[in-house]
């Protein structure tokens, strides 16, 4: 089947129910080619009303972050061309620095439901639970030397605060210490693992976390329901946050 993409950025851009008629004009196929493609994305998880004489309608969009899922949905160039999504993993990190070595392509997603050795900044252990959070990290091989790849971490923080600023704008979120704030709790963060030498960056591991619904009430965590009481979908996130990401990068390489 072709890629859905298309198909979920007119249903996405559509203030109300749009004509299988008009889908239809808009990606040059028949209307039996939309129906075809509508049962194949509510079979993923997209939430899609049909109306007899108005069309359909995009409710909502399915939680899982999966390979299928991201594929349909994100709008990029090189990110997350090649995407492989793991239920369980022991880090979102380790596979993506595997890929990177043997040979990915720059801009490669890892992302999973859980993470049985997450990795958190300073050697610490990233609390990974299933079901409730973000967790990716992208291959990247910017043609840098080494010590430039804090730059590639500040893109990274800089696009996760401005994802979360697309849903919740009305909050007031910081960065710190290539952290995600509100106020005095952290809801996620950045962590970078190169391999390279001094003159030259081979690959890199942007992984990043975000806490979408888990929070631990004993600790400086929190989590974007927690704090705004809606939840959201981590499969929508990650696809705005890699489009920024994105965007943010290829904004970066020109202007070096």
């Amino acid at each position: 089947m072709p890629s859905l993409a298309p198909l979920v950025r007119i249903l996405k851009s559509s203030e109300g129910f749009i004509s299988g008629e008009e889908i239809a004009g808009s990606l040059e196929v028949s209307r039996a080619s939309v129906w075809k493609r509508i049962k194949k994305l509510r079979s993923m998880g997209f939430e899609i009303n049909a109306c007899t004489n108005k069309g359909y309608r995009l409710i909502s969009l399915p939680d899982t972050p999966s390979s299928e899922v991201l594929s349909s949905v994100l709008n990029t160039s090189f990110i997350g061309k090649k995407i492989e999504y793991h239920s369980l993993i022991t880090s979102t990190n380790e596979r993506a620095m595997i890929l990177g070595r043997t040979g990915a392509p720059s801009g490669t997603v890892v992302t999973a439901d859980r993470q049985s050795a997450g990795r958190a900044r300073g050697g610490g252990i990233w609390s990974s639970p299933p079901g409730n959070n973000l967790y990716l990290s992208v291959v990247v091989k910017p043609p840098v030397a080494l010590h430039r790849a804090c730059e590639i971490a500040d893109l990274a923080v800089s696009s996760l605060k401005m994802s979360v600023y697309n849903f919740f704008p009305e909050h007031n979120f910081r960065i710190s210490d290539y952290g995600l704030w509100c106020g005095q709790k952290k809801l996620g963060g950045v962590l970078c693992e190169v391999c390279g030498e001094i003159g030259r960056i081979y690959h890199m591991a942007v992984g990043i976390g975000l806490n979408v619904s888990h929070f631990e009430s004993d600790t400086k965590s929190d989590s974007l329901f927690s704090l705004t009481g809606k939840m959201l979908s981590r499969a929508e996130l990650t696809a705005d946050l890699l489009e920024n990401l994105e965007a943010q990068y290829l904004k970066w390489n020109t202007n070096d």
